[in-house]
């Protein structure tokens, strides 16, 4: 039986960055880098929940769900990121203002 190579190691032995992007659909990919969208918008606390729900969208990803349930899931994802970031914010505003 062949050996498979590692995907997460590059040809020089390094870890690979990008090992968890390969083999995703074009709608997986796009749902999955959607949340870190929040970075440029909210800084270190969009960056962190963005972060968050990347590495959340490229779990689902790869797990064995139908593609419905996956797009719904992964969707669902996106959304609770940007809820959340928003409600972060508008906590930490209403904390600051009074």
């Amino acid at each position: 039986m062949q050996d498979l190579p590692d995907l997460d190691k590059n040809s020089l032995g390094k870890p690979d960055p990008w090992a968890r992007f390969r083999g995703l659909v074009w709608w997986q990919l796009l749902l999955s880098i959607a949340p870190i969208l929040l970075l440029p918008v909210g800084g270190a606390i969009g960056g962190g929940i963005g972060a968050a729900g990347v590495f959340a969208n490229l779990s689902l990803a790869r797990k064995p769900f139908g593609k419905p349930l996956k797009l719904l899931a992964m969707l669902g994802v996106v959304v609770a990121s940007y809820l959340g970031y928003f409600l972060v914010v508008g906590l930490f505003l209403n904390l600051v203002q009074g």
